[in-house]
């Protein structure tokens, strides 16, 4: 399917309290009623979600099998939490020892009707490959076509320019060097001044404990639905069950605490592995939650060195149901884990869009019409503040939408200014572009008439505006070369049928969406998990440890209508 196939952007009750007396609410924290004590990390290292070593393929359908009690430490009074599955899943990576980054050879698919997990191996349809040079004819044969000659050169140029790119970066200009000083000026001064208030971050953690709650609630529930279909009819939604019956403070409280803290962090942003990388979400709360269930919750792992990490890729509104819960969870994260969870703008994270697409709306429906453009108002001053990009283990760039033209590099993203309104994005092209680009296929010419066709390479116009542009391999491969990175993961499209991922770009970029049966898609929704192989070496220049080696492994969610078409 080309790249015309691709959408994303242009279609279009009684609360439970946190009284500890219930047993509604997943302490992840530790003691929700009490002031928090020590640093977060310490919080969560001694109170963080577990995962018993239970049947690796199948969900225990009984919240006492998900929900016990962890044997404290000597010395230290046990507590409540939710224990997840661990499925398990074997590791099989085939490893390049050239690449920096590879995608492993198989695939973990969680089937959402019957509860269950299996490991599968790539299939042709996520993989996107061109014809090689040696696979064309040669130049002066009678098959060599002005198109083939063209991209003959094109391969060529774009050896020569990756060589070029790597000497250029091996040099760490003074501009690269004064940049990063800048970037570790401002870390040191997130570590120092990004803590909210200690209430706060107290009702932040109560949102995430909730959230954990009522993600075991998902599972439990009987077969599968569509996201619009879940809590239809209710005007609150889950918005009491997350955020407390008084849901709007709370909303907006979360909304200005993470304006603050979003503003504080770089807007180029570096992530530790392991890490998951999620794709667009737009309000389906749901799919959010079962890959949570599935694959891991925030917090519910050792938060020392070597803790995961979640990169949440753009898009969390417009279009779902429940963007207002989507956009109020991610906000709580962020807040209680500041330095582990990672919120990267997408092009839906603007008020333009809201307007047009529905969360405005979703805001004053269910907020009420001056309270809901109030929240709504809150919400734009955090996605102005949102960094444009975050670098994974020093390897990978996530993006939203791509990389544009390819003319631009980190130091330029290094000095953007935020706050970046619309008619900030507007005037820069190039940022426009991290938000907006959109990647060609590799194998575009497989799926189209001849006469149909455009080049694969290089940089094109946009049908999405006339800002945006398509860019092809080379383009990618050279900006890799000259920033010193392996790959690029974006997302930005939801593909019909897909498995809500694609390798492409001589497997240098890959495209995440996380949102299942997007707009009558029918496609699966799936993350990213990041982990490091081999050992880590020093970066001299960044003066901390870079993973030389790391392995990126797709982690899907099945879609409700692939299942239902299958019965």
């Amino acid at each position: 399917m080309g790249v015309g196939s691709h959408r994303c952007c242009e279609t279009s009750d009684p609360g439970i309290s946190y009284s500890r007396e219930g047993t509604n609410i997943v302490p992840l924290f530790g003691d929700l009623d009490a002031s928090p004590t020590g640093s977060l990390e310490e919080l969560m290292l001694n109170e963080g979600i577990q995962r018993p070593p239970s049947d690796p393929f199948h969900l225990a359908a009984d919240t006492e099998e998900l929900v016990e009690t962890v044997l404290p430490p000597p010395g230290r009074p046990g507590r409540s939490s939710v224990r997840f599955p661990d499925f398990g899943f074997p590791e099989k990576p085939e490893l390049d020892k050239g690449r920096a980054v590879v995608m492993d050879a198989d695939f973990d698919y969680y089937h959402p009707l019957q509860k269950r997990a299996q490991v599968m191996p790539m299939i042709n349809e996520v993989q996107h490959h061109r014809p090689r040079s040696s696979d064309l004819p040669e130049p002066g044969a009678s098959g060599a076509t002005p198109k083939v000659r063209a991209r003959n050169e094109v391969e060529v140029l774009t050896r020569w320019a990756v060589i070029a790119g790597k000497l250029m970066f091996s040099s760490h200009t003074l501009d690269t060097v004064s940049s990063i000083f800048v970037l570790r000026a401002m870390q040191a001064r997130l570590e120092k001044s990004s803590r909210v208030g200690g209430w706060i971050e107290s009702r932040a953690r109560k949102v995430v404990s909730q959230a954990a709650s009522l993600t075991v609630q998902v599972m439990e529930e009987d077969g599968d639905m569509y996201h619009t279909d879940w809590r239809s009819g209710q005007r609150a939604g889950a918005l009491s069950e997350l955020f407390t019956p008084e849901y709007v403070d709370t909303l907006m409280i979360l909304a200005d605490a993470s304006a603050k803290v979003l503003a504080l962090q770089p807007v180029l942003t570096e992530a530790q592995v392991p890490c998951r990388i999620f794709g667009d979400l737009h309000g389906q709360l749901r799919d959010l939650l079962y890959l949570f269930a599935a694959y891991g919750f925030p917090g519910g792992d050792a938060a020392g060195e070597g803790g995961m990490s979640y990169v949440f890729n753009g898009d969390f509104v417009d279009r779902g149901a429940h963007s207002l819960e989507v956009l109020g969870l991610l906000m709580a994260l962020k807040v209680s884990m500041p330095n582990r969870v990672w919120l990267v703008r997408g092009n839906h994270e603007d008020r333009t869009m809201n307007e047009k697409y529905g969360f405005l709306e979703e805001c004053q429906d269910r907020l009420g019409e001056n309270i809901g453009r109030r929240t709504h108002d809150l919400f734009q001053t955090a996605f102005d503040q949102m960094p444009l990009a975050c670098v994974v283990g020093g390897q990978i760039l996530c993006v939203h939408g791509g990389l544009g033209d390819g003319r631009w590099d980190l130091n330029d993203l290094r000095r953007v200014r935020r706050p970046l309104g619309p008619s900030d994005l507007d005037e820069l092209r190039w940022v426009h572009n991290i938000l907006w680009s959109d990647p060609i296929e590799d194998d575009r010419e497989e799926q189209f008439e001849e006469e149909e066709l455009g080049p694969v390479f290089g940089v094109h116009e946009s049908p999405r505006n006339e800002k945006a542009w398509l860019f092809g391999w080379d383009v990618t491969k050279t900006w890799l070369a000259r920033n010193g990175l392996a790959m690029v993961v974006r997302s930005h499209q939801s593909k019909r049928n897909g498995l809500g991922f694609d390798l492409m770009h001589d497997e240098r970029l890959v495209r995440v969406f996380s949102a299942r049966d997007y707009e009558g898609h029918q496609n699966d929704g799936a993350v990213l998990l990041v982990q490091p192989r081999g050992e880590d070496q020093k970066d001299e220049v960044h003066g901390k440890k870079k993973t030389q080696m790391m392995s990126l492994r797709a982690q899907v969610l099945g879609s409700y209508a692939k299942a239902q078409a299958s019965l």
